[in-house]
């Protein structure tokens, strides 16, 4: 695809593409990653290609892009925009008219998987960029295209660690914009996450024999106090952030057993625990108490990892100035987690796309065409304001 045609193409059919490759995150992402690698060449961007393999060998790519300036070239500043290619599988897809690897528009949404989270923002990004000439600007534009995001963030991790145009970024202090869903809202905050199991391990056995050891009988008495943990990172005041909605670290617990037979005696039990961290909540007692019920209860603890939230002030001024682009009063939070979580040494960043967090993840999964048009606008401004 050529300049001219990014240019004149809709966003639909940009969309559709996209949408086209399954990059589910169990998957490789190659082939969307290369597409996307082509798309911005043709507008001139260098390409930074950062391979790697996941746990389970599957081969993965992350890519950093800069288109720099023809003319005069400013020593610091620029702007960024940043965005997964994986999505979430599709195993409950269901529309009843299309299938989730194509795009399908009814009154103005378009479904498919991707749609909403988030291929359509990327593809507007991708426009905005194209209504730009380089000989316009003095400062670089760059775009960060991570894998992995849905399932541990190991993209953006690659990315930290390896790329030179990351660092980059970092000297220059631009100015970066998340573009996970928000309703074009300008998000100055989100939560970060954390995850451990309480292992439990017994004997397995046929029940008839009655020689087996049931891992729930150490597990289950355990249960009880991570009830009433729950309850207190609900109701007392240091677990609670109100800048939030939901205030809370929202603790979710699952049980899992195996072998999972009535007849089999249990042989390991689990819980396992995710919870939300804040800004301004200590999350160290929430895992201190969680300690001590694993020791009371002589369960093995497997750490999940930690992704950290991230903020910055909302009075920084580029926040304000994308308030001022997109016409908002006042910037705000949201409960779910970005890239952001591992990329923050770039310490400029803001989250703001197109389309709803709750379109998002769904067997339906969509955007509003509006929406994309929306971000198109916005992100060429912010391209011209920090770039320029």
């Amino acid at each position: 695809m050529d300049p001219a045609r990014i240019g004149k193409a809709d966003l639909e059919t940009l969309v559709a593409e996209l949408v086209s490759e399954n990059s589910v995150s169990t998957l490789s992402n190659l082939a969307i990653t290369q597409k996307v690698a082509n798309w911005l060449e043709t507008l001139s961007f260098e390409i930074e290609w950062i391979e790697y393999k996941d746990q389970a060998g599957v081969s993965k790519a992350s890519l950093v892009a800069v288109r720099n300036p023809k003319g005069t070239y400013r020593e610091k500043g620029g702007a960024a925009y940043l965005a997964h290619t994986d999505v979430v599988p599709v195993d409950d897809w269901y529309t009843g008219f299309s299938g989730p690897f194509e795009v399908v528009e009814r009154a103005g949404k378009l479904y498919g998987r991707g749609t909403c989270d988030m291929k359509g923002s990327l593809c507007s990004a991708i426009k905005a960029a194209s209504r730009i000439d380089p000989s316009e600007q003095t400062k670089p534009i760059y775009f960060v295209i991570t894998a992995d995001e849905e399932i541990g963030m190991e993209g953006a991790q690659q990315v930290d660690k390896r790329s030179k145009l990351w660092n980059e970024m970092i000297h220059r202090e631009v100015i970066g914009i998340i573009g996970e869903p928000t309703e074009m809202q300008v998000v100055h905050a989100h939560k970060g996450t954390y995850g451990v199991i309480l292992r439990s391990t017994g004997q397995s056995a046929h029940t008839s024999t009655g020689r087996g050891i049931n891992a729930n009988y150490a597990l289950i008495p355990a249960l009880q106090k991570l009830l009433e943990l729950k309850e207190q990172t609900e109701t007392q005041k240091p677990f609670r952030n109100e800048q939030f909605d939901p205030p809370t670290v929202t603790l979710n617990m699952v049980i899992k057993n195996e072998p999972l037979a009535i007849n089999v005696t249990t042989a390991i039990a689990e819980a396992l625990i995710f919870y939300r961290t804040m800004p301004q909540v200590d999350c160290q007692e929430i895992q201190s108490q969680l300690r001590k019920i694993q020791s009371e209860h002589n369960l093995e603890w497997i750490d999940k990892g930690e992704k950290a939230h991230w903020s910055v002030d909302p009075l920084s001024p580029w926040i304000q100035e994308l308030l001022a682009i997109t016409g908002q009063g006042k910037s705000k939070t949201v409960s779910y987690g970005t890239d952001g979580a591992v990329l923050q040494r770039l310490s400029k960043l803001v989250v703001c796309g197109p389309g709803s967090i709750e379109q998002a993840h769904r067997k339906d999964e969509w955007v509003a065409i509006e929406q994309l048009q929306r971000a198109v606008e916005v992100y060429e401004q912010a391209f011209r304001k920090w770039a320029y």
